[in-house]
């Protein structure tokens, strides 16, 4: 089922309707939607068993996505996206190793266009567990071979249950955001992993610190960070596939998007990143005094003010 409400059909009609726009610019700016609609997505994601594939997938997509729509056990489609939910390690050594062959087998598919099947990788590791060996090989060992020299722009990896990683320490319910120590461990695990397979894979890949369900005193769980994980994923996506996953049925839960590390403004280099997309040719959002699209004049402020605007929507951030 494809979302009515999705973020290009949504911004073509704004575009569409907007006096601010000359009908050349308009044209324009259709013709780039158009060629960048309904490309197909796979993301897979990977790692140990326990670690939270499951619930980050439906931290980032919602529940509905989550209903089986074909016979494989572990795959879902809706629309144009389709997630790979592969299982993890058992722990028998004959099955394990039968695993990472068929993960293997599976990132070195082709479509009928002789480009990769899946899109993206995302590695799900747990932040509380001491012990990252597991997840880390199969890093090395298996996808780093099978991803070959596509490895930087088709893996993100991404650190879960940083609430758990924080162990005594709790929420900060003063300013509503966890407290400094709760990131001192998964920050520095992070820091860890992002040595070591700079040291053996010599790639720069920087861990994704989150929690999918982030338990707080009194209140139901929700996503922490949730969207500094979208952001990279959409950084590192080619730039067909970006409009995709942003136009995928996401999260609709109130705040799922909203609490993070504040480290950067992520919702702004979404916007950055989204505008660069659709006007052909901008930069950095071509923000001029902090205005999406000022820098490009009139119609570029219209369009960033149209992009910004149903961005927040998408995310519920309005």
């Amino acid at each position: 089922m494809q979302n009515s409400t999705a973020f290009s059909r949504q911004l073509a009609m704004d575009i569409s309707h907007s006096s601010l726009l000359d009908e050349f610019k308009k044209a324009a700016l259709q013709l780039r939607l158009h060629q960048l609609e309904a490309q197909p997505l796979n993301i897979l994601f990977a790692g140990p068993q326990g670690v939270g594939k499951t619930s980050t997938i439906k931290a980032l997509f919602g529940g509905a996505l989550l209903e089986p729509s074909s016979s494989d056990a572990g795959r879902y489609e809706m629309g144009n996206l389709v997630v790979w939910d592969y299982p993890g390690h058992t722990g028998n050594p004959e099955q394990d190793a039968m695993l990472d062959m068929q993960l293997a087998a599976t990132l070195t598919e082709r479509d009928s266009n002789g480009n990769p099947l899946i899109d993206m990788v995302v590695v799900v590791l747990d932040a509380a567990e001491r012990n990252l060996n597991s997840g880390y090989r199969l890093i090395t060992e298996v996808l780093v071979p099978a991803l070959g020299d596509k490895l930087d722009s088709r893996l993100v990896v991404g650190l879960n249950k940083v609430d758990a990683a924080s162990y005594g320490y709790e929420w900060d319910y003063v300013v509503d955001s966890p407290s400094t120590e709760v990131e001192i461990w998964p920050e520095s695990t992070a820091t860890l992993l992002r040595h070591c397979m700079l040291d053996e894979t010599g790639l720069e890949i920087a861990p994704v610190c989150y929690a999918a369900e982030f338990a707080r005193r009194d209140e139901a769980a929700r996503p922490f960070n949730l969207l500094k994980l979208m952001n990279q994923m959409v950084v590192k996506l080619p730039l067909e596939k970006k409009l995709t996953l942003i136009d995928a049925p996401l999260n609709a839960q109130t705040q799922a998007w909203y609490e993070s590390d504040d480290r950067n403004n992520y919702l702004t280099e979404m916007e950055n990143n989204l505008f660069d997309l659709v006007y052909e040719g901008a930069k950095d959002g071509a923000r001029f005094g902090g205005l999406l699209g000022a820098y490009l004049g009139k119609q570029g402020r219209e369009l960033g003010y149209l992009v910004r605007r149903n961005l927040r929507r998408t995310l519920h951030q309005d």
